[in-house]
């Protein structure tokens, strides 16, 4: 599965690894915080059922970014659709973090570029380092 990720190669086929690492890893750990902290009524997210229901939804979406990116070498624009939401919901759960709202954002660009090289088109990213 790495070496899927890992396609087109170069710059733009470690930035996909580190995304989709990235989307998985936050994922799942803000769904398993929210699977614990809804049955126990901890108010470390949030004081209202609903919003850690909301937050749960989010999270997991962002994880399934990360299999929007595995997706990708096969159905290019399915998976960069898949990513895309994944990123922007890690962006959105996370907002009052600059650094998820920019990791989020740029999950998003590069399952665009990502999905445009394996599609057939080339972008100055997907050209491996020589």
């Amino acid at each position: 599965m790495i070496e899927r990720l890992r396609q087109p190669g170069g710059r733009l086929g470690t930035l996909s690894l580190a995304s989709a690492i990235t989307l998985a890893v936050i994922g799942i750990l803000g769904m398993l915080a929210m699977l614990v902290a809804l049955p126990s009524e901890s108010d470390f997210w949030s004081d209202q059922d609903s919003d850690k229901v909301a937050a749960l939804v989010l999270f997991a979406i962002t994880a399934a970014g990360a299999a929007g990116f595995v997706l990708e070498d096969r159905w290019p624009w399915l998976g960069a659709a898949l990513s895309v939401l994944g990123g922007l919901a890690l962006a959105l759960v996370l907002a009052w973090t600059l650094v998820a709202v920019v990791v989020g954002l740029g999950a998003a660009v590069v399952a665009v570029l990502r999905a445009r090289a394996l599609h057939g088109g080339q972008s100055h990213v997907a050209r491996p380092m020589t």
